[in-house]
């Protein structure tokens, strides 16, 4: 079932680029990068992942250029963010300003929200559909900067979650909202993508977004919608600690055993007679780049992995987003060297710190938290094929810290850097999301075709 994927170079990929096994390898840690404004920096030092790169909008200097990248090619699709709208919400955000930001946005959420319920009530299905596609997107970019602590923020959720399970009421076949049945009595959202063509069962990708997104937004960037159009099942779907499984329900915490929770969402999956169980697939974006290898490593009813982008050891890649150096020791305080005044520092102490269960607790207590979510000692319980996606500008750290664990694995395997050149770099693929499909199904297409021979 797990037979060795062939290394194929692509003929048709940029000079430079790590393609399938015959990857060049990542940037050693130590390597340095320069940054828009002409600065360099080690990458002990640079804030990695986020960098800014020639693919990206170059609307802001912040954070908020990989968000506008991320509503603009959303509409690759044509049912995610359109240009016009996205450059007129820019127009009125001032750089760094997270209150711009979620004025300007909910603004424009609000109008197309209005603007798909005017459709519906014409009888116009398809116009609605795609108004709501794009009102769920602008709600999602509404709510992003807002601290869990701040009422607007599960407001703007719901509204982005509602717009967007008014549009799957719109499709044919429905997108079916589904309730993961977890631990507890307590359940975890999700939604479940028939194939496009014929009846029977189909191979499926279960799709997890990391830790900023919404299993709503996986039809856009994540492969929802480009897995339907090539014949595959999508099952998008949320943890515990997920944006959306916290707002619904505050108790549901991160957790390094995503084997657990991975382990009930394939039990609804393969309840299900339309899913092919030997072709079932678990692919992992930004922080679950460690959550799905994670869970491939002990629930073996999935047939293959990919992670985009492979991250072996969370807490170093914590510390580099909150500032610090990984490569040194830190004391019991650190309150007093947190510069939250940077918007993404801050949006880590007051997101991911608390979803994952350290609200209350010191930035020295978080990162010895985020110790536990390491796949060290998992290279060999990994059996399934992997797929590990990087970006070129995700930065030399990150780069170097899943090409090591990649070399590590003993498992069918194939690697892809996504080069400056090919337009891809950006974390996530996030800034080139066709070209990011047309990696991760072909290569899904070429071992569930060794998995039926």
């Amino acid at each position: 079932m797990n037979a060795v994927i062939d290394a194929k170079a692509n003929p048709n990929a940029a000079p430079k680029s790590g393609s399938v096994q015959g990857a060049v390898a990542p940037p050693a840690a130590s390597a340095r990068s320069t940054t828009r404004a002409g600065t360099t920096t080690d990458a002990a030092t640079e804030r990695g992942v986020f960098n800014a790169s020639p693919g990206m909008p170059g609307l802001f200097r912040s954070h908020f250029d990989f968000m506008m990248a991320r509503n603009f090619c959303a509409g690759g699709y044509g049912e995610g963010g359109a240009a016009g709208e996205c450059f007129s919400t820019a127009h009125r955000i001032v750089d760094g300003d997270v209150e711009s930001w979620t004025a300007a946005w909910s603004d424009t959420a609000e109008r197309v929200e209005r603007l798909a319920e005017d459709c519906l009530r014409g009888g116009h299905v398809l116009s609605a559909r795609e108004a709501f596609l794009r009102a769920s997107m602008y709600w999602g970019s509404a709510f992003f900067y807002l601290a869990p602590t701040d009422p607007r923020q599960r407001e703007m959720y719901m509204r982005h979650r509602s717009c967007f399970t008014q549009a799957a009421q719109l499709f044919s076949p429905v997108i079916e909202p589904v309730s993961i049945p977890y631990e507890n009595g307590k359940t975890l959202p999700g939604y479940f993508m028939r194939a496009a063509g014929a009846a029977g069962p189909r191979p499926t990708v279960m799709i997890i977004t990391g830790g900023d997104g919404t299993c709503e937004e996986l039809y856009f960037w994540g492969g929802g919608a480009a897995a339907v159009r090539r014949g595959y099942n999508a099952f998008l779907w949320e943890g515990p600690g997920q944006v959306g499984a916290y707002a619904l329900d505050p108790e549901l915490t991160y957790r390094p055993d995503w084997e657990v929770p991975t382990r009930y969402a394939v039990d609804y999956v393969l309840s299900r007679d339309d899913v092919d169980p030997e072709r079932l697939a678990l692919s992992g974006h930004s922080m679950s780049g460690y959550f799905a290898p994670r869970a491939a490593a002990y629930e073996k009813r999935l047939s293959a992995v990919i992670a985009n982008s492979l991250i072996p050891e969370w807490k170093p890649a914590a510390m580099v987003l909150m500032g610090f150096d990984p490569g040194e020791p830190y004391g019991a305080d650190l309150e007093s060297s947190v510069n939250l005044s940077d918007m993404m520092i801050k949006w880590f102490a007051t997101q991911i710190k608390v979803r994952m269960g350290n609200g209350g607790d010191s930035i020295a207590a978080f990162f010895d938290k985020c110790g536990a979510y390491s796949l060290a000692g998992l290279e060999g319980k990994i059996t399934c094929p992997l797929l590990s996606i990087a970006g070129e500008a995700e930065g030399p750290l990150m780069l170097a810290m899943g090409h090591a664990f990649y070399e590590k694995l003993t498992c069918p395997k194939a690697e892809h850097v996504v080069s400056l050149a090919e337009a891809g770099e950006a974390h996530c693929t996030i800034n080139n999301p066709s070209l990011k499909h047309q990696i991760e199904f072909d290569w899904l297409d070429d071992v569930f075709k060794k998995n039926k021979t």
